[in-house]
């Protein structure tokens, strides 16, 4: 998808740097990540969905990769996880708007 410089995907870019922040923040996403895949350069939240006992985020790490993983509300833990190929989850990805923030996340990722 190409990037225009459109008001909405100024918006996403926004809110996928400020999920940058939110995620290197946390002291135990970030261990998780840094222990599972290396050095993290850039990560951006690009699904995430609050359950009753978890919270369950998608990000993407270092432009490269895709990780899923749980994180318990009680314990403050990281439970499952998954990671697939940047190219898999493009497949995946139905709407305009998901197309779209993936782009924009793989854009901040290039210039990080």
């Amino acid at each position: 998808m190409k990037l225009t410089g459109s008001r909405t995907e100024n918006i996403k870019r926004d809110e996928l740097i400020n999920s940058g922040s939110f995620i290197r923040g946390n002291k135990v996403i970030t261990g998780f990540l840094n222990d599972k895949y290396g050095h993290i350069n850039s990560v951006y939240v690009l699904a995430h969905t609050p359950e009753q006992g978890e919270d369950i985020y998608r990000v993407l790490i270092n432009g490269i990769l895709i990780v899923g993983f749980e994180l318990s509300k009680s314990d403050n833990q990281v439970n499952e996880h998954f990671d697939m190929s940047v190219a898999d989850y493009s497949k995946q990805l139905k709407g305009r708007l998901d197309k779209l923030e993936l782009a924009v996340a793989l854009d901040l990722a290039d210039k990080h």
